[in-house]
């Protein structure tokens, strides 16, 4: 609280969340990006404060959901093997039985034999029934570990989707970048990165309502999404913000991209639903920079975010490229 008042920063339910992980330096990752949003921005911001939250503390509904999906499929895999544990147990003990039988039967008499028979019978039926159940256990459990897996993957999906766009959201770019640098950095190839945002997106919310700005954001999205070949990655970074992820491509290659969705975005004409009048065009920036071997993945997207800037200071709606420092 102290430092929440020292920082002029708002003391909202959010904030104390960030600030309180922050401080207990438990999330290494969230104090990563809390320096790096401070140290771009100068201060802490509404606007650094709502991209932090959501990044970190809006996800713990469906990580809940994950853990009590997967315990459950673990349960049923427990249930299971512990059917199956005890049904080799009763088959071993038949199999000993059998084999007492078939060593023993040429010096049995003929009472005797007919007990021994018997008993063989009674212990056959037995396992016949054993064998009924297990098949129904193991019939019933593999169909519930089916569900849950879906369930699961349902889940998951939903945990990595924007739910306004239906692209990926920060945690599915975060993650995605990841695996691509590391996979950059292992096999030298080429990646870069593209950072976009909507130009003076305020005014839409401001002069047409949320709900129309919630549509532009939609209709970027899907233009991204179609104008991106098969294996490059788009995500909603945060509110009016892109990141595209391009694996095997040269920045010039990126750069031809960029402008090809500046372009084919600032042709929609937006269409207002309840006038049926055309209020202008969407525009955006874009910042391009290609992967530094080696390079964690902020300072990438650091370096991309410089980028963005720049092409916002030169009057928006234009593609800038900043060539990495090392090489």
């Amino acid at each position: 609280m102290a430092l929440m008042e020292e920082q002029d920063i708002r003391q909202t339910p959010q904030n104390y969340a960030i600030w309180y992980e922050y401080l207990q330096e438990t999330n290494p990752d969230l104090v990563r990006a809390v320096n790096g949003l401070i140290a771009k921005n100068g201060k802490y911001t509404e606007k650094i404060g709502k991209e932090l939250y959501e990044r970190f503390f809006t996800r713990e509904k469906e990580g809940r959901a994950i853990q009590e999906t997967s315990r459950l499929v673990q349960q049923s895999m427990d249930s299971m093997m512990g059917d199956l544990s005890r049904s080799s147990a009763d088959f071993s003990s038949y199999g000993e039985q059998l084999h007492d039988f078939a060593t023993k039967a040429g010096d049995l008499s003929g009472p005797e034999l007919k007990t021994f028979i018997g008993e063989i019978v009674n212990q056959t039926n037995s396992m016949s029934d054993n064998t009924l159940s297990l098949q129904e256990g193991l019939n019933s459990a593999s169909r519930e570990i089916a569900e849950l897996k879906r369930r699961l993957h349902y889940v998951q999906r939903e945990a990595y989707t924007d739910s306004l766009t239906g692209i990926g959201n920060r945690k599915s770019f975060d993650t995605e970048l990841s695996k691509l640098v590391a996979r950059a950095q292992e096999t030298k190839s080429d990646l870069c990165l593209i950072m976009a945002d909507i130009d003076h997106f305020k005014q839409f919310n401001d002069t047409h309502g949320h709900t129309f700005g919630d549509q532009v954001i939609k209709l970027v999205a899907a233009t991204i999404s179609k104008g991106l070949e098969q294996g490059s990655i788009a995500a909603r970074y945060g509110g009016e913000e892109f990141g595209v992820i391009l694996p095997d491509m040269t920045m010039a290659d990126a750069v031809i991209l960029a402008n090809d969705l500046r372009s084919a975005i600032s042709a929609k004409k937006l269409i207002k639903r309840s006038t049926k009048k055309e209020v202008g065009k969407v525009t955006m920036s874009f910042g391009v920079t290609a992967y530094a071997h080696p390079e964690e993945p902020l300072a990438f997207i650091n370096r991309a975010d410089q980028a963005l800037y720049t092409a916002k200071n030169s009057g928006r709606n234009c593609v800038k490229r900043l060539e990495p420092a090392i090489s």
